[in-house]
């Protein structure tokens, strides 16, 4: 398929839908390129294109047409991205195919991190815990991005796919629609990162005073949090619990903060769920 003929045949607003992003009336939406707390990407409809107006996005100074949005949503090349492009039009991958574990759990934590600034008792824990939400890269799981206006099939199977949601196995009472239970619901999230620093797996820690269910971590577990050592990493420090590695993070003057620093320091914050 011609690029042309994507660019005619996809609209900008399939693609967003597709990877479950929605902007807001002024068509601004939180950017899925970086780490956003305010709305920094414009959606250009008349045009269909995107542009994300922050210094700290790797697409910034370029606008985004429908093949460059799949292209860094994927993480991908332009061969793949226009192949994905034609999967859309013509539907020919299902719905948990076209949603990859990595698009699904990015969007998802963006998600999540939306949610954490509308829950109060998610922010309360997190200050209990030492950490401060607006320096510390975290979500929270309401377990509401299934439901209402949210409810779309394509992410029920994706979620489904890749353990976000459990099939309880019977149909709701009340809707007659089969029934769901969030995978850590009112728990915060925290991000595992790949090599590539891609999110490939989440891990949620109860905010309940429940010692028997504290922890928990999507199937097929992998990643690192926070991320992956550099090659030119001098240090390695281990932690026993990830929220230990955040609160080391956001202390300033520590050796886990390099920026703050000037050292070339990494970390490998140990996954193991004991703290």
């Amino acid at each position: 398929m011609e690029i042309q003929e994507i660019k005619t045949r996809l609209t900008l607003k399939e693609v967003l839908e597709h990877y479950g992003l929605k902007p807001d009336k002024q068509s601004r939406l939180n950017c899925p390129f970086h780490d956003d707390k305010t709305p920094s990407m414009q959606v250009y409809y008349k045009t269909q294109t995107a542009y994300c107006f922050s210094s700290n996005c790797p697409t910034h100074g370029k606008s985004l047409d429908v093949i460059d949005f799949i292209m860094h949503m994927e993480q991908t090349d332009k061969h793949q991205a226009i192949l994905k492009a034609g999967e859309l039009i013509t539907g020919t991958a299902s719905p948990a195919q076209k949603l990859t574990r990595v698009a699904l759990l990015t969007n998802m934590f963006t998600y999540f991190k939306n949610a954490m600034h509308n829950s109060r008792p998610a922010r309360e824990y997190l200050e209990s815990r030492g950490l401060d939400h607006g320096k510390t890269d975290v979500g929270y799981n309401s377990g509401q991005f299934h439901h209402g206006t949210r409810k779309d099939n394509e992410l029920i199977e994706a979620c489904l796919k890749y353990g976000l949601l459990l099939d309880r196995g019977h149909v709701n009472n009340r809707t007659g629609e089969k029934a769901y239970s969030p995978f850590g619901k009112g728990g915060i999230v925290f991000p595992l990162r790949n090599s590539e620093n891609q999110i490939t797996s989440l891990y949620f820690r109860s905010t309940a005073d429940d010692r028997q269910a504290r922890h928990f971590y999507l199937k097929d577990r992998q990643g690192l949090y926070p991320c992956y050592p550099k090659q030119e990493a001098t240090k390695l420090i281990l932690t026993e619990a990830i929220i230990d590695a955040a609160t080391l993070l956001q202390i300033p003057g520590s050796p886990m903060n390099p920026a703050k620093t000037g050292q070339v320091i990494k970390y490998l914050p140990a996954t193991a769920p004991t703290g």
